[in-house]
């Protein structure tokens, strides 16, 4: 596992993401996305699924290459949390595979965090 593991982060860094990367060897993240347990939609679910398939065909226009290796049931989703230990400033939880945060909420409030505050 850990040996696939160094390719699977090589291949992701730095191409889709430059900062570090943390390893969750307990999925404590997936967990808290599932509201304590690891949320999992099974293949043959996936299969039926009609947003899955679409989810798929809509990554596959763009020319991502997919990565076949990993857990691969376990849903996912974004945290995007606050400075200084103030708390989770927006969640999306992935209800079919291959969902992603819609990106204009994500950069509203990154642009929204990012804003000088007044000083009190």
């Amino acid at each position: 596992m850990l040996f696939r593991l160094f390719y699977q982060v090589k291949d992701f860094w730095p191409r889709y993401w430059g900062g570090t990367v943390v390893l969750d060897r307990k999925m404590d993240f997936f967990k808290a996305l599932g509201g304590g347990k690891l949320q999992r939609m099974w293949f043959i679910t996936a299969l039926l699924n009609r947003r899955t398939r679409a989810n798929y065909r809509r990554a596959k226009t763009t020319g991502m290459e997919m990565n076949w290796v990993g857990e691969g049931l376990v849903m996912g989703g974004l945290f995007i949390v606050r400075a200084r230990d103030t708390g989770i400033a927006y969640q999306f939880v992935e209800r079919s595979f291959g969902d992603w945060a819609p990106i204009a909420e994500v950069i509203d409030i990154c642009n929204r965090l990012q804003a000088p505050r007044p000083c009190s």
